[in-house]
């Protein structure tokens, strides 16, 4: 009893090296589990449930569907809401002192012509053909604090793969972090702020 008294308080294990956790965020190899889960950063954090501003979205639907027409859809890489044509796309931040980067999954948007040629081209395999179009991003960044519409740039991909999304307005947060980068720290941060707290915790484990 007088032992656990006086027992010391253990120490908090100190700060894990910038280097290591770029690695971690970055290696695709490795992984973390904790309480019998288990997580690959750099498979991704965050992928959106739906454009913001859909308090209440419905489950997504196959990519299919959107071709039926309603008026409100969501499938798993499409949405059409109050006159909006929007899709997926990954947001690329690359990570200082590595040759990686990390990819949030964002909600932006294409005219709907744009839309529809778009679909086409992802089922053909041959989207790059498009080349830069001009698009909205529909998801809020930093969550609480970020403009609610920005000016940017869709780049298709071939093979349907998902496109990528270059914020062009420089007065947005993250527009700085696209040309040159964050430190592995500072996307934890980030990561915090939108929501992906127990990646972190995995990360710094």
């Amino acid at each position: 009893m007088i032992r656990r008294l006086f027992r010391r308080p253990s120490r908090p294990a100190p700060p894990l090296p910038e280097a290591e956790l770029a690695r971690r965020l970055t290696d695709r190899s490795y992984c973390s589990a904790i309480d019998g889960s288990v997580l690959r950063a750099a498979d991704g954090a965050y992928w959106p449930e739906a454009p913001f501003g859909w308090k209440n979205p419905p489950e997504p639907t196959e990519d299919v569907v959107f071709e039926e027409g309603y008026m409100e859809m969501l499938t798993h890489n499409y949405a059409r809401r109050d006159g909006n044509f929007l899709l997926r796309a990954y947001l690329p931040i690359a990570v200082k002192d590595t040759e990686s980067q990390v990819f949030l999954g964002v909600w932006c948007s294409l005219s709907s012509g744009n839309h529809a040629r778009f679909r086409s081209a992802q089922q053909r395999g041959d989207a790059q053909n498009m080349g830069e179009q001009f698009s909205w991003l529909y998801t809020q960044l930093p969550p609480l604090s970020g403009p609610l519409l920005t000016k940017g740039v869709l780049v298709p991909y071939s093979e349907g793969r998902t496109p990528f999304y270059w914020i062009t307005d420089e007065k947005h947060p993250l527009y700085p972090a696209q040309q040159e980068g964050m430190r592995a720290s500072e996307i934890l941060d980030l990561y915090e702020e939108l929501g992906c707290g127990e990646v972190v915790r995995h990360l710094k484990a």
